[in-house]
């Protein structure tokens, strides 16, 4: 096991504090994967008095106050593909996932995505590795211990090889500074140092970890919920979507419930629309 640059001892930290903080909100995925369900603004009676506007003044404090035919027009709304109303909740996610998975998360483009930047620190000096059940197929192990030994002694070679390299290139600018080569550092980021950083990052596999700020409405949650939480997702997105399907399910489980119902009746006419009237194919 290679050695964890500081940047990365902190992050460790990070996460444990947020998981003592927020237990309920928080969630640890793989070998050094976390997600954490942060801020959440508006709740089910945001949706329905947004949908109200035109027909009535009298306003629903939250989800508790839901009578049948509350739940039956968030329903309806949902299952009609009313957006807008949806538009008005907001949920503010922090993960630290893999930068293959994250290359996937961000194709879902209308949300707010704030992430870690290997420019101005260095890497998470932590690679994803696979765990048995990410290397199985069908009960069929397409890698074995042999290779994901040597997968993640290749990952600990790419770290090491970048702090042996960042280190010699900032002993380099310091030397050039002392000889009067190089101007002295002044307030602010060394250009120096940070090219150095912006060059070495080349290097970082996809399996390196990552550190985003994911800030949602709740129809475009839904979508990511739609997509990444399905069967043929692959299984390391579908392991996020799932932590934080789970986070605010335990938010807003009316909302959950509600999306739920409605993601399963079109799974089920889209079955029944491919096999036809006769349940062939």
């Amino acid at each position: 096991m290679h050695e964890i640059n500081k940047a990365t001892a902190e992050l460790q930290e990070e996460m444990a504090r947020r998981i003592a903080l927020n237990p309920g909100g928080t969630r640890r995925i793989g070998n050094f994967g976390f997600i954490e369900l942060e801020e959440t603004w508006g709740d089910e009676a945001t949706i329905i008095n947004t949908a109200r506007i035109s027909t009535t003044n009298q306003r629903l404090q939250n989800g508790h106050d839901f009578s049948e035919r509350d739940r039956a027009l968030l329903y309806q709304l949902l299952r009609d593909q009313h957006g807008t109303p949806f538009e008005t909740v907001y949920f503010r996610f922090r993960f630290i996932a893999p930068i293959f998975v994250l290359r996937q998360w961000v194709k879902h483009r209308i949300s707010s995505w704030n992430e870690f930047s290997m420019r101005y620190r260095k890497p998470i000096s932590v690679a994803y590795v696979p765990d048995a059940a990410a290397c199985t197929v069908d009960d069929f192990a397409v890698l074995d211990e042999a290779a994901i030994t040597e997968y993640e002694a290749l990952m600990a070679q790419l770290f090491d090889w970048y702090e042996r390299q960042y280190s010699a290139a900032c002993s380099r600018i310091d030397l050039a500074r002392e000889r009067g080569k190089l101007g002295p550092k002044e307030g602010g980021r060394d250009p120096y140092r940070g090219r150095a950083r912006e060059l070495l990052r080349n290097v970082m596999p996809v399996a390196a970890y990552s550190d985003v700020y994911w800030t949602v409405n709740f129809r475009s949650l839904m979508n990511f919920f739609k997509l990444r939480r399905k069967k043929d997702a692959q299984y390391e997105i579908r392991e996020y979507a799932d932590a934080a399907f789970a986070l605010f399910a335990t938010r807003l489980p009316l909302l959950a419930e509600t999306m739920q119902r409605v993601i399963d009746e079109s799974a089920s006419a889209a079955a029944d629309t491919v096999q036809g009237p006769s349940g062939n194919a």
